[in-house]
C-alpha cells in the first residue's frame, strides 16, 4: 500500500512542477517552440489522468473492502448487544 501512495505522490508532484508554455515572442522560432510545448502537454496529460484513474480505482477497491469489514464488525456488535439484552431481560423477568 505504501508503494501506491508513493506512486500517487510522484505523479501528483510531477503535475504540480510542470511548466506552463509561455509565448516569449512573435518570431517564427518562438511560435514553433510554443506550439511544440503545447503539443507535448496535450500528449502527456491523458497518460497522467489514466494513471491517476488507476490509482483511484485501487484506492476505491481498498476502501470498499474496508467498508465491508466495518459493516461486518458493526453487525457483530449488534448481535452481541442483542444477546446481552436478552440475558439482562431474562434476569429481570
Amino acid at each position: 500500500m505504501k508503494i501506491i501512495y508513493f506512486l500517487f505522490f510522484i505523479f501528483y508532484s510531477a503535475n504540480s512542477f510542470s511548466h506552463d508554455c509561455i509565448l516569449k515572442g512573435t518570431s517564427a522560432e518562438e511560435i514553433t517552440i510554443y506550439n511544440s510545448c503545447k503539443a507535448n502537454q496535450s500528449v502527456q496529460k491523458p497518460l497522467h489522468s489514466d494513471l491517476n484513474k488507476s490509482l483511484y480505482k485501487v484506492q476505491i477497491k481498498k476502501l470498499a473492502k474496508e467498508n465491508q469489514n466495518l459493516r461486518n464488525q458493526l453487525l457483530d456488535v449488534k448481535i452481541r448487544l442483542n444477546t446481552l439484552m436478552s440475558i439482562i431481560n431474562s434476569y429481570i423477568n
